[in-house]
């Protein structure tokens, strides 16, 4: 299954891959299941309650709370009921003033000169009541995704007024308890895994580019991969992640490579998805491992620039000179990651990716990768010295702390 870590391309090889296919799966058309859950959740957006109330997403990581809330959010519905509508993303780490910051420019949806700066001088206390008078006598939605302690909300819930007009909150966790003690009116969805069926059908949308079954995938492969898919559990991230890797493996042997591995690292009957992570990140080719492991660098859940990732990549000598066409490379390098799974698209313009986000358990996995292979040195002040960073290849501070 690791064959593609061997496979070091070269610029021929490279550039005939790209005009035979450069295009990526849009993930939006992944969404495969939930179809009941987000109409349980639509209609408690939309029911007869004035008062401002809270909807809370609670289910482990990689079970699709974040691509729930972003059906969601993105619902024609939704966006013609609700005129102010923000995103933000809270994270284990995280700081008020900034979140506050965040939600601001969502709503406001464009800040310039002076305004923007006197956001960005703004103590917390300002910002929470610059934010409420935004708000003011507003029908809004705000999705709070990611939080991880109750404190986190306390810390916001201030800020969004109570005007009696419908206003909703959508927060995702992954923590029962901080669901259940967000509001005393608050709506909690514990959110279940995709059923067998669901489980095959998203698989085969994945494999596919999303239009069906691959005319390449043999019996036996599609009876490989119900076997596979079986051991993923109905886990949505675990489930696009195999289909990921196994969509580029286009022999029945490869498949039962895979298969083999998986087999072998089986607990309780199950696939762990760590382990499966772990065999994506291995059948990466070396120049793809470089550009996964770059991505560890950035803030947990931050929106990853494509165009600047893209210069990044360039700059750290990734897509070496002597590949023709380098941006055309580095577009390839990206939809591969997307295709795999790797990374998600969040955001497109002119149907090209403006923006993208690596998920916490990838991004965890990146880290750890890294660090073992001395690719990069996280930056802590602490304990940081010239000393113990000698043998590092690149210290992750500049994108981390967001000063690039």
């Amino acid at each position: 299954a690791g064959e593609g870590a061997n496979r070091g391309p070269n610029s021929r090889s490279i550039i005939k891959r790209l005009r035979r296919a450069t295009s990526y799966v849009d993930q939006d058309r992944l969404f495969v299941g939930f179809e009941d859950v987000t109409q349980t959740l639509l209609a408690e957006l939309f029911k007869m309650e004035h008062r401002r109330s809270v909807i809370s997403i609670y289910g482990m990581g990689g079970l699709g709370k974040t691509t729930v809330a972003r059906e969601l959010y993105n619902s024609s519905k939704v966006m013609e009921n609700f005129p102010y509508r923000a995103w933000v993303c809270v994270s284990q780490e995280y700081s008020t003033s900034d979140l506050l910051r965040t939600l601001i420019k969502s709503f406001r949806k464009r800040c310039f000169g002076d305004e923007l700066k006197m956001i960005e001088q703004m103590d917390e206390e300002d910002l929470e009541r610059y934010l409420r008078e935004i708000l003011k006598d507003h029908k809004y939605l705000a999705v709070v995704d990611d939080v991880w302690h109750k404190e986190a909300w306390e810390s916001l819930k201030r800020a969004f007024p109570d005007d009696k007009n419908g206003s909703r909150v959508i927060i995702t966790t992954r923590k029962r308890d901080v669901a259940t003690r967000v509001d005393d009116r608050s709506f909690v969805h514990e959110l279940r895994f995709l059923t067998p069926d669901e489980s095959w059908d998203l698989f085969c949308k994945k494999i596919s580019h999303g239009d069906g079954y691959n005319n390449w995938c043999s019996a036996g492969m599609l009876d490989l991969g119900r076997q596979m898919v079986h051991k993923c559990g109905g886990l949505p991230l675990a489930i696009v992640v195999l289909g990921g890797l196994l969509c580029h493996k286009e022999r029945l042997q490869e498949w039962h490579e895979v298969k083999e591995h998986i087999w072998r690292h089986l607990k309780n009957d199950s696939l762990e998805i760590s382990f499966l992570l772990s065999l994506s990140y291995d059948d990466l080719s070396g120049q793809l491992k470089h550009c996964f492991l770059y991505l560890g660098s950035f803030l947990e859940d931050s929106l990853i620039d494509v165009e600047k990732l893209k210069w990044l990549w360039m700059a750290e000598g990734f897509i070496t000179p002597r590949e023709a066409k380098m941006e055309e490379v580095a577009d390839h390098y990206l939809n591969e990651l997307v295709n795999r799974s790797m990374i998600q698209i969040a955001d497109k313009m002119w149907d090209k990716i403006a923006y993208c986000r690596i998920h916490d358990l990838l991004r965890d996995l990146a880290v750890q990768k890294a660090i073992e292979v001395n690719f990069f040195d996280i930056y802590d002040p602490r304990k940081y010295s010239t000393a113990n960073s000698s043998a590092t290849i690149r210290v992750a501070y500049a994108i981390a702390s967001g000063t690039l």
